[in-house]
């Protein structure tokens, strides 16, 4: 009997082993991801955004690469390329022509930008229109509400998009070098964190308390990138408006004007950025909209 138990293992294993011998095996990898195919959004990412600036773009959205606690939907193909093409005109382009080259870009700009297609909404009542992960990533919302008609209007790409672009950026460039302390003082013990939503019941009321947006108000942060973000997104004409908001006062604008000397300074004597020719090169571009092509690879 223990003959046979022997005979029968011996029969199998020389089964296996000729089995074995006849099978070809395939030299590949299994772990190996299979060649995806480019798309013509995926080839000008690659062409303007990763060769140019060492910066990649998601917009098939990335589950790794987006926030969880929020139900979120992925940005369109038409949308994600009016975006990618507004991002470098408008987000990339200043930049490069007030410091000569796409060297400062490359440099401090987030090295991925993450498009979701909605909102995502606080518990406060309050929407995300953008984040920034340290000098890593910078995720826009939104995306979709970019069409043909939204597209070339300036105050909704400066409302929806721009804005919240370089606000990110300038705290992205505050991680870098900071702001000098004495901004803070300008305000002092104001500042009233979470309480923002609904500490001012108008716009106006923010701008006589000396902040130029009720957000603003939240940290001396949000304070320094909302009035950097808004000097150079608005026209002069604009921003003055902006400061002469029914409610506000000369008392609050003058406590802003001392904060945007504040940051002017900060700009040209860390960076070498006059805000003015930058703010001037970013109002041109916003002019030029109507023969811009956002559609186009």
């Amino acid at each position: 009997m223990k003959f046979v138990k022997f005979y029968t293992v011996l029969f199998a294993s020389t089964l296996m082993i000729t089995a074995c011998n006849k099978e070809k095996l395939d030299p590949n990898s299994v772990f190996v991801d299979s060649t995806i195919e480019k798309n013509p959004l995926d080839n000008y990412i690659y062409n303007n955004y990763v060769l140019n600036y060492n910066i990649d773009i998601l917009y098939k959205f990335v589950d790794k690469e987006s926030d969880q606690n929020y139900n979120l939907l992925p940005a369109s193909y038409n949308s994600s390329i009016r975006l990618t093409k507004l991002f470098k005109y408008l987000g990339f382009e200043p930049y490069d022509d007030i410091t000569g080259s796409k060297a400062f870009i490359k440099r401090y700009f987030p090295k991925v930008i993450n498009y979701i297609g909605e909102a995502a909404y606080r518990n406060n009542g309050t929407k995300i229109l953008g984040t920034a992960e340290g000098a890593k990533k910078i995720t826009l919302y939104e995306v979709n509400r970019l069409t043909a008609t939204t597209g070339a209007n300036a105050d909704f790409l400066t409302d929806s998009y721009f804005h919240t672009i370089h606000h990110e950026f300038q705290h992205i460039l505050n991680q870098t070098t900071e702001f000098p302390t004495s901004f803070r003082s300008i305000s002092g013990n104001t500042y009233v964190d979470d309480l923002w939503v609904s500490n001012w019941a108008t716009p106006g009321a923010a701008i006589a308390a000396g902040f130029i947006s009720p957000y603003a108000s939240s940290s001396d942060k949000e304070d320094f990138a909302e009035l950097y973000s808004f000097y150079i997104t608005l026209s002069a004409t604009q921003f003055n408006a902006m400061l002469n908001v029914t409610g506000s006062t000369a008392a609050g604008r003058t406590i802003i004007n001392n904060k945007i000397v504040a940051v002017k300074n900060y700009m040209l004597s860390v960076w070498n950025i006059d805000m003015d020719l930058l703010r001037a090169n970013i109002i041109a571009r916003k002019a030029n909209l109507v023969n811009f092509d956002q559609t186009t690879l």
